[in-house]
């Protein structure tokens, strides 16, 4: 598993391998299809990953990150770029059972 806090200490040059390696793992978010796209995947992610922040490239919008703030086993909410404004950050609650509870937009 990856731990968060990796993400930041991968020196430059090194991040396409770090990248792909990271991919391998099958809590690493993917874009479409992937773990946080399903209650139970939502679940899984929020179980087995501690309590931390988690960020990738968002695979729809290049330069931009997808962030998740996992409480391990309480719940989580994930941040990324709104399809409906790119200009807002939209931001869905998930409880341990990987249930929408809530969502809410801010500027980006």
């Amino acid at each position: 598993m990856i731990d968060p806090k990796d993400v930041d200490q991968v020196p430059e040059e090194e991040w396409e391998q770090f990248k792909k390696e990271a991919q391998k793992d099958e809590l690493y978010y993917n874009g479409p299809g992937d773990l946080l796209d399903t209650a139970e995947g939502r679940s899984k992610f929020c179980r087995l990953n501690v309590s931390s922040v988690f960020r990738k490239p968002d695979p729809e919008y290049p330069g931009y990150k997808i962030w998740v703030f996992n409480n391990q086993g309480q719940g989580m909410v994930i941040k990324k770029r709104s399809k409906v404004d790119p200009r807002l950050m939209e931001d869905i609650e998930y409880d341990a059972d990987g249930n929408e509870i809530s969502r809410s937009y801010e500027p980006a």
